[in-house]
């Protein structure tokens, strides 16, 4: 390999490290362009209802109390499909508002509703994602009031159905992606990479040529 000079050595690392912040630059700002551009904000609204039963009730022999809690408890992830069904949707659509009537589809509430219990508790997790605040907010209040009239009919002795507190629009959260930022810092480290790769590797290539031109 040739002997390269202090000057030489300095003048090709200065160039490298040139190469390497401008393609960095380059790279994160054209990564950067793109997650904003792609960009775009969803909004979940968030309702809760009660299932269950009157536990109150004298217990009987056939009517114990922990018995029952335990039996609703189970049933919780039968009624999580129930709710995100065709027929819930479709009730959730004819309580809607002529507005959002021809904005959405019952298939694209279908889509939309999202239901989830927990271990040991009786209380369903509404959740409805849409681009509007507003919009999602008024689905999730109609799923669960849909919820309350068609969940008795698609399975019985189901219990009492309470939809508790209305969401809010405020209370709405808000989801932005692709991330700006972490589109940013992988095309600046991508650009950094490429840089490193060109100018190591051009180093190598007219150290050959010069050393094979000999």
């Amino acid at each position: 390999m040739k002997e390269y000079t202090v000057k030489e050595l300095t003048r090709m690392f200065a160039k490298s490290i040139i190469l390497i912040i401008v393609l960095a630059i380059v790279f994160g700002g054209a990564f950067g362009f793109l997650a904003k551009h792609r960009q775009h904000t969803t909004y979940t609204a968030e309702r809760e209802v009660l299932i269950s039963h009157n536990y109150q009730a004298a217990p009987t022999q056939n009517n114990d109390q922990n018995a029952q809690v335990m039996a609703d408890q189970n049933l919780m992830t039968t009624y999580e499909e129930l709710i995100q069904s065709r027929s819930v949707a479709k009730e959730t659509h004819a309580l809607l508002p002529k507005k959002l009537k021809k904005a959405y589809s019952v298939d694209d509430l279908k889509s939309m509703i999202d239901a989830k219990s927990h271990q040991q508790s009786l209380i369903m997790d509404l959740k409805v994602e849409s681009s509007s605040a507003k919009d999602a907010t008024e689905i999730v209040n109609a799923v669960a009031v849909a919820t309350q009239k068609e969940l008795p009919k698609l399975k019985a002795g189901v219990g009492t159905i309470t939809p508790l507190s209305k969401a809010t629009t405020s209370d709405a959260i808000s989801k932005t992606t692709p991330h700006a930022k972490k589109y940013l810092v992988v095309g600046v480290a991508l650009g950094g990479l490429i840089g490193i790769i060109v100018s190591f590797g051009g180093i190598a290539i007219k150290d050959f040529i010069r050393k094979n031109g000999k």
